[in-house]
């Protein structure tokens, strides 16, 4: 190859290569018409050896559906003459619909996979042959976040109450020409999204330490401590740094990044965190110091003076710092909130595809479907065995929780 590495998997990748089962679905055997030497019939009694297997895996014929019919028989008993019918399964309940499995593979190629309910129709029909109008796939949607209510209300409690540190984050969208904001809180573990009013609208009842991209509302909530992600630290101050001009920005990027390596070990040094912490408060007094020398800007309110936006920045860096160095006293606490990003990526991939939602209701339906397939993936469960799932409560108590973090060092932080 011209990067000379050879094809394949690299060193350290974890392969996925297909293996042969040991009872294939179907068996296909080829028998030789005739000697290959002197041309001559052969029998059965001439076989030699095991034969050789080759294994090819594929797709049913499209229209291949499994059609179970449940017939609710009736007994009249001969002592009383009482008529008895037999009781159906519960989600048992039209002459002709839809299971759970192709109800789970509609809901996963919707919220999983975010196709358009047109394309998804036409999916449906040239895989399984069977046409299926867009307010059946709509319907089949809320029947299905409908039943994961229950686990949708556990999994958000975990996360609110439970969890030690969590993800936040937020995004705008469209809900009934009107916007919304969805938000997120996640684990490497879990993950539940929910529609708000606002972006500062996140709820009253949150505990532990909440990583997020340091947006002022989050500051004021109570019974919290906070880490800001220093991914978006590193941005500004890359573009202060360069479209600014300002030598303490470059100055603090190194420091950040030097902090970041030192975490990396879970065991910073007493030293170091006493060094970076000094080195935090002479970068940011060198900055403030730079910007009071200046001349100040234009204000049409001179008792609130118009600061530059290094100046805010530094101003603001020194006030959190508890807050920005969190990450180097208490292992649990990551650097960046790369996490809930994540998780809401897809969400605006979504919005190009689809646009915003048309009611509230479709929204929040959304937010439990995709808040299910979130938790289910990061859980390592089957995404379509998830969704097909008969009782979703009975999956709550395989839910994998973070194990207990070690105890964080003494700090102010």
């Amino acid at each position: 190859m011209e990067d000379g590495k050879p094809s394949g998997g690299q060193p350290g990748h974890k392969g996925t290569t297909l293996r042969q089962i040991e009872t294939p679905d179907r068996v296909v055997d080829h028998e030789p018409a005739a000697c290959s030497g002197c041309g001559i019939a052969l029998s059965e009694a001439d076989r030699q050896g095991t034969p050789g297997r080759r294994q090819v895996f594929d797709l049913p014929e499209p229209g291949l559906l499994e059609v179970t019919e449940h017939r609710a028989r009736s007994y009249r008993c001969a002592a009383c003459n009482t008529l008895t019918r037999a009781t159906v399964p519960d989600d048992v309940r039209g002459a002709v619909q839809y299971g759970r499995r192709i109800t789970g593979v509609v809901t996963d190629l919707l919220h999983a996979q975010l196709l358009p309910e047109k394309r998804l129709s036409e999916l449906i029909l040239d895989v399984f042959g069977v046409k299926i109008s867009k307010a059946t796939i709509a319907a089949m949607a809320e029947r299905t976040a409908k039943r994961f209510e229950g686990f949708f209300a556990h999994l958000t409690r975990v996360l609110r109450i439970r969890v030690a540190v969590k993800h936040l984050d937020q995004t705008p969208v469209r809900v009934d020409a009107g916007q919304s904001w969805f938000h997120v809180l996640s684990t490497p573990l879990l993950a539940a999204l929910r529609l708000g009013t606002g972006r500062g609208d996140v709820g009253r009842d949150l505990e532990g330490i909440l990583v997020h991209d340091a947006f002022a509302s989050y500051f004021s909530l109570e019974g919290v401590r906070h880490a800001p992600c220093h991914a978006h630290h590193l941005g500004e101050l890359k573009a202060l740094a360069r479209l600014d001009e300002e030598p303490w920005a470059e100055k603090m990027r190194a420091l950040l990044c030097r902090a970041r390596k030192a975490a990396a070990t879970r065991r910073v040094p007493d030293h170091v965190r006493a060094n970076i912490s000094c080195e935090w408060d002479e970068i940011l007094n060198e900055a403030i110091a730079f910007h009071e020398s200046l001349p100040p800007l234009a204000s049409a309110r001179p008792e609130r003076p118009r600061r530059r936006r290094g100046h805010n920045w530094a101003r603001r860096l020194r006030k959190q710092k508890p807050e920005c160095l969190r990450f180097l006293y208490d292992p649990r606490v990551p650097f960046t909130n790369n996490e809930a990003e994540r998780d809401l990526r897809m969400l605006k991939l979504r919005q190009k595809i689809s646009g915003g939602f048309r009611t509230t209701d479709g929204a929040r339906r959304f937010a439990t479907l995709r808040t299910v397939i979130l938790t289910a993936r990061k859980q390592g469960w089957n995404i379509l065995d998830t969704i097909a799932h008969p009782d979703p409560d009975q999956l709550i108590p395989k839910l994998r929780i973070e194990p207990i973090p070690p105890q964080p060092a003494k700090s102010s932080a």
